[in-house]
């Protein structure tokens, strides 16, 4: 026995001293999100109480500025991640056009004039995107990135950075969108998971310390003490747990899946409408640079810029395509992945604190809630787990709303058979070189 105390002794102070030294590392190497950290903490329950009922803002971390005693401040007061940074901060004009609307969850509706781009493509525009497209096709390919930040939050803000210039507003109406879906989900999982949580603490603080006995409308004079009490119990537990199905029913109907449809709808349809205006300029670049050779123009240096200009045009409207496509890839993958997030830890995060709770009841001598559940018979218990069913199907359908989201929608890169394009542009080109030379050296 002295030899299973010594051992068990050693083994204790041995992982303490290796916690210890773990925490000694964490201070020394992140002191900084330590800090951010405990300030986030101490404010997480004025700020849960917030979002619950669809108030308050939440900021993703800024990872490029996590460094200093700066960020404990920012960890509190709100800051931005690499792809709001890249983005900047004037989006008054998009804002005017942005409405989000709803009480407990929220869907954003894109307002016609939200789009800047011009309807038809002037040789003014012309020469915009095509000093646009130098450029890019010139610039170096940015390989360096915080190796703090998520991946995804990398890549859009590379794709920012290159196309903040023509794809503004609609970078900036993509993550808005990301942002306020997310929101939803978590704002449901809470919800949900509060209804749930309430009605199994309900049912067992209540029925533990004698209030449904006290208040049930059933007597001991008419029925007798202890099937009085019972049917009071199965009263209180079905009303409470059909009234937390009814209030999941209309939160999930009402608000939750018509609005997350609609934040989608909307974000697929202005897509369909922004890729429609690029494919006309696209289209318009594509026959101006077929008659270049076409007109009375007999100047070969204002041949070769016109031809240049437009072939300049013609890549860079199908490169935007392809990246606000790779962009709206990244958005959807946040949305789903997030999600799944909340979708998991919140409801696992309220299973540890009612486990907690009735544990520590149990350990005070309040109350056993373990005995009580059983005492509550097999009714209650049964229609708690069809609520939870319910639950888990409410949670488990969160996500239908990304069915309106579908790449056959709008113009794609692919679409736009750039290949072809270039290839019929340079072959029209050719010929024409092909038929003067013919004719020259003919009359030669």
């Amino acid at each position: 026995m002295d030899g299973f105390m010594g051992v068990s002794g050693f083994v204790t102070g041995l992982a303490v001293g290796l916690a210890l030294a773990l925490v000694v590392f964490v201070i020394t190497q992140y002191a900084s999100r330590l800090g951010a950290g405990l300030l986030r903490g101490l404010s997480f329950p004025f700020r849960l109480i917030l979002r619950l009922f669809g108030l308050g803002k939440k900021s993703a971390p800024n990872r490029a500025s996590e460094m200093g005693p700066s960020a404990w401040a920012a960890a509190v007061s709100g800051h931005k991640t690499l792809l709001e940074g890249a983005l900047g901060d004037d989006f008054a004009h998009e804002e005017s056009f942005i409405s989000r609307q709803g009480l407990i969850f929220k869907w954003m509706a894109v307002r016609v004039g939200f789009m800047r781009m011009p309807e038809e493509m002037t040789d003014a525009l012309a020469k915009d995107y095509a000093a646009l497209a130098d450029k890019f096709l010139g610039s170096q390919v940015p390989i360096a990135s915080d190796p703090r930040a998520l991946f995804e939050d990398v890549e859009g803000a590379v794709i920012a950075q290159q196309f903040a210039d023509s794809e503004h507003g609609l970078l900036y109406m993509l993550n808005e969108t990301r942002k306020l879906m997310n929101a939803n989900v978590r704002r449901l999982s809470i919800w949900l998971s509060s209804i749930l949580s309430i009605v199994l603490i309900a049912n067992i603080v209540l029925n533990a310390v004698g209030v449904v006995d006290a208040f049930g409308p059933l007597h001991g004079d008419l029925f007798g003490e202890t099937t009085a009490g019972a049917l009071n119990s199965l009263m209180f537990g079905a009303g409470s747990c059909i009234l937390a199905a009814l209030i999941m029913w209309a939160l999930y109907y009402a608000e939750y899946a018509p609005y997350q449809r609609n934040t989608a709808r909307e974000m697929a349809n202005f897509l369909t409408r922004y890729c429609a205006r690029l494919n006309d300029h696209y289209r318009t670049a594509i026959g101006r640079a077929k008659s270049v050779t076409v007109g009375e123009e007999r100047d070969s240096k204002q041949l070769s810029a016109e031809a240049r200009l437009w072939t300049l045009n013609i890549n860079w409207l199908a490169l935007r395509v392809f990246f606000i496509e790779s962009y709206v890839r990244n958005v959807v993958f946040q949305i789903t992945r997030n999600s799944s997030y909340y979708l998991l830890f919140v409801p696992a995060a309220f299973i540890a604190g009612l486990l907690a709770l009735f544990s520590l009841a149990a350990a005070l001598g309040l109350f056993n809630p373990f005995a009580t559940i059983i005492a509550l018979g097999w009714v209650f218990p049964v229609l708690f787990i069809l609520v939870g069913a319910l639950y888990a199907f409410f949670l488990g359908s969160s996500m239908r709303a990304l069915e309106e989201i579908d790449q056959g929608e709008w113009i794609s890169f692919h679409t736009l058979k750039l290949n072809q394009v270039l290839g019929e542009v340079v072959g029209k080109y050719a010929e024409d070189v092909g038929y003067w030379k013919n004719r020259v050296g003919g009359g030669l």
